[in-house]
């Protein structure tokens, strides 16, 4: 992901406003395929096939999009792939807080989510560590391709190692999904989702075009990109194992609260300091606007959730938060890219990261404590 951009411009040919329109066609999948996915792993079909499926599409599609040469084409398979990938994170969320209900329910320890979620930080990590060395002597950003192919594969392969969970038959026949719908749009996640949504603006902008940023203002050697990109991906582990203490000190809406103030300095910073020095310094924040956009939020989610619609309300915020504000956000910093360049659309994504802190901070009241509290806890003995 951190080369994606790059690779467009450079291998397709893509302008900005192609590129920001790349972004959005891979994140219109979110509209639809978050929530029913998640709904049938409500119903009655086993989360762990339906991620093998999910991760075999995206293996297909990244292949034929090695071969592609074609403009049309490439945006037609960013569809396709989209259509797999942006299910895979709440499908993977709803089936780690369904897990979890299980052994608390039975009174044994499980980890904690930030302790289980530090995983994917690694998985981000990992292939641009090992994609420096062919790009070092001289390989093309295509060559990112096979390796996200080689892990949709060890992927697959994980997926039929994981444990089953019995399915929770609810006593309502309202559709887990409506039941979703209505709680993200409650009184106690309306400011949460309002605020999300300014969140997710922001970030779709600053990824789409980060990446060609460090590349043409910065003048960052392309195989140095994904390095300094990942380096603030390290800290954000260590963010992520010690995120229990922060919700100890600071509440799970402070981190958020901290997070997103985080996400609009950098931008700021990067906007008007260009330089490799600062590209590097400001990845120093990055951990804490993860925890605010990627972790937090699934949490507070799962408060409001009944093990009937656990994995549900996964799904249909992706698809009704997370998906429209992806979209909209690719193709309005595809739009001022054009217009304003890409200094103007970190600027641009610096206002929209601002407003979602604006809105967090004064208008979002948190889920009481006692929940919370139950979250920190490293076992259910402790707890009691």
């Amino acid at each position: 992901m951190p080369l994606m951009s790059v690779f467009l411009r450079e291998q397709g040919g893509f302008s900005y406003l192609q590129v920001g329109f790349a972004m959005s066609l891979m994140n219109i999948p979110m509209l639809c395929s978050p929530a029913l996915i998640t709904l049938l792993a409500d119903r009655n079909t086993d989360p762990r096939r339906i991620l093998a499926v999910a991760f075999s599409c995206s293996a297909t599609v990244l292949t034929l999009l090695f071969f592609s040469e074609s403009i049309a084409l490439t945006l037609g398979l960013f569809v396709f792939h989209g259509l797999a990938f942006v299910a895979m994170l709440p499908l993977q969320d709803g089936y780690y807080f369904s897990l979890s209900e299980k052994y608390r329910k039975l009174g044994e320890f499980f980890p904690t989510y930030p302790l289980v979620r530090v995983w994917g930080t690694v998985g981000f990590i990992l292939p641009s560590v090992l994609l420096f060395i062919p790009l070092s002597r001289g390989a093309s950003a295509s060559s990112i391709l096979p390796c996200a192919v080689f892990f949709c594969l060890c992927s697959i392969a994980n997926s039929f190692t994981l444990p089953a969970i019995e399915r929770i038959k609810g006593t309502s026949r309202q559709l887990p999904t409506r039941k979703a719908f209505r709680t993200i749009f409650s009184k106690e996640a309306r400011w949460l989702c309002v605020g999300l949504f300014f969140g997710f603006m922001a970030a779709s902008s600053y990824y789409s075009f980060i990446g060609n940023y460090l590349d043409e203002v910065v003048g960052i050697p392309k195989r140095h990109i994904g390095l300094i990109i990942n380096l603030g991906v390290i800290l954000e582990i260590g963010f992520t194992l010690i995120m229990p203490w922060l919700q100890k000190k600071i509440h799970l809406k402070g981190i958020m609260v901290c997070g997103l103030f985080a996400m609009a300095t950098r931008m700021v910073i990067l906007a008007f300091f260009p330089g490799y020095l600062t590209a590097i310094l400001t990845q120093l924040l990055h951990g804490l606007e993860v925890l605010a956009l990627f972790i937090g939020p699934v949490m507070f989610l799962n408060r409001l959730a009944g093990d009937e619609f656990r994995n549900s309300i996964q799904g249909v915020f992706t698809m009704a938060i997370g998906g429209v504000s992806r979209v909209l956000g690719g193709l309005s910093s595809g739009l001022v890219a054009t217009y304003f360049g890409l200094t103007g659309n970190l600027l641009f994504g610096a206002i929209l990261a601002a407003c979602s802190f604006l809105v967090i901070t004064f208008l979002f009241s948190r889920i009481p404590p006692r929940q919370e509290e139950s979250e920190i806890a490293v076992s259910p003995v402790e707890k009691s």
